[in-house]
């Protein structure tokens, strides 16, 4: 089974934080984990850690709804604010300037209100630019995400069933935290990077 570098940084390893804590709970279900690997455990926990961490990541959705409507909005919605710092006024202007070039002034003066406005500069970007390092910002994104939200689980996890180890659930929810706000940090570094991109790109005829 071959996996592209999304799906081993974003999916499986905080999948395989959610399975080791599985397996450590509840050894009777998964033994092997806790003891020793044969090369056939060690495939047998991939997969494992590849079908939870989708799971994980469908928990990491909601958790980044949470954790940036708690922050005012996604960085790319606010970037034409005085008050964002993800650009500088002179590149928010220059961004203004080329929106309106490449996609017309409706889109240009909406910009922020929805998601797909920010889908649509990416694939320009990608036919006229470079994605590489927007691309690895997403996915270190998408690892903080995941693993945050893997270790909230686990941390949920050992108050349920093993609310004695309440010092490890404290411990857990203080790492989902750090992971959190690497989150925050990656994300911003996106946004940053997408549009520092975008603006090296070379101006098209709008079509509105």
């Amino acid at each position: 089974m071959k996996f592209d570098p999304y799906e081993y940084t974003s999916v499986i390893v905080p999948g395989s934080v959610l399975v080791v804590t599985l397996a450590l709970i509840f050894p009777d279900i998964v033994p092997s984990i806790t003891t020793s690997l044969s090369l056939g455990d060690l495939g047998l926990v991939l997969i494992l850690a590849f079908i939870a961490g989708h799971f994980v990541q469908a928990g990491g959705n909601v958790w980044e709804s949470v954790i940036w409507k708690i922050l005012g909005g996604w960085p790319t919605a606010s970037v034409m604010a005085a008050s964002s710092s993800l650009l500088s006024q002179q590149q928010r202007e220059q961004l203004q300037q080329k929106l309106t070039t490449d996609f017309g002034e409706k889109t240009a003066t909406s910009f922020g209100e929805g998601r797909g406005q920010m889908r649509e500069l990416f694939v320009h970007i990608r036919q006229h630019g470079s994605v590489d390092r927007i691309e690895k910002f997403n996915r270190n994104y998408g690892l903080m995400r995941g693993t945050a939200v893997a270790f909230l689980i686990a941390a949920a996890l050992v108050v349920v069933f093993r609310p004695e180890k309440y010092s490890i659930a404290l411990l857990l929810a203080a790492t989902a935290l750090v992971f959190t706000i690497r989150m925050v940090r990656f994300g911003k570094h996106y946004a940053r990077e997408a549009f520092a991109e975008y603006l090296r790109t070379p101006a098209t005829s709008s079509t509105a």
